[in-house]
């Protein structure tokens, strides 16, 4: 994956997180087929599609296998159909439907590769914030892969990661994160 500038990786941070304040997605694990469905986005697993359409999806690329998105507007309205493949892993789908997330809340209707290595950067960071995930530097991955309801390959990136940020110093959390954080607290504190 092609390196961009940190002030990239902050912004989709920053917007990861927004979304997650402004939906209320404040535990660690984040139902993102609801976040989805709260937008807007229609859900349609490939096992809902013919097999002529099917076939359709597997001619068109090898990268359409976990999913892909397509934005139209319909009546005035901006409509985003996700089509998922539902026979892989359901961390896979959850990876997916995040990733999409992404696109749609972007409106990136065809994406470039930077926009789609930002989108995976965007539905790992939705799924795992460096915030939540730095006090588990010192744990396993199952651990995280239990508590985020993450694969065993996105819980090491998101361990990586955290350790990462821990090891440059940059532990101390963003503003953005801070709120975050803060209303995790009330949040809990309300249950």
């Amino acid at each position: 994956m092609a390196m961009y500038s940190p002030r990239k990786y902050r912004k989709i941070d920053r917007d990861a997180i927004q979304l997650r304040l402004d939906y209320r997605c404040l535990s660690k694990r984040v139902d993102v087929f609801d976040l989805a469905r709260r937008l807007g986005m229609m859900l349609i697993p490939y096992s809902a599609l013919t097999p002529e359409q099917l076939e359709y999806v597997k001619r068109k690329s090898e990268k359409l296998k976990d999913g892909f998105g397509v934005m139209r507007v319909v009546d005035g309205e901006l409509r985003c159909y996700v089509f998922y493949n539902d026979a892989v892993s359901i961390y896979r789908q959850r990876f997916t439907i995040a990733h999409e997330i992404k696109h749609f809340i972007y409106l990136e209707a065809d994406p470039t590769q930077e926009q789609e290595d930002m989108a995976n950067h965007f539905a790992r960071y939705l799924m795992a914030p460096c915030c939540l995930v730095m006090p588990y530097v010192s744990l396993s991955p199952p651990d995280v892969v239990a508590d985020f309801d993450i694969s065993i390959d996105a819980a090491e990136n998101a361990l990586n990661a955290a350790a990462n940020r821990i090891a440059a110093g940059a532990e101390k959390l963003e503003d953005f994160e801070r709120r975050f954080m803060e209303e995790i607290t009330l949040f809990e504190k309300q249950k």
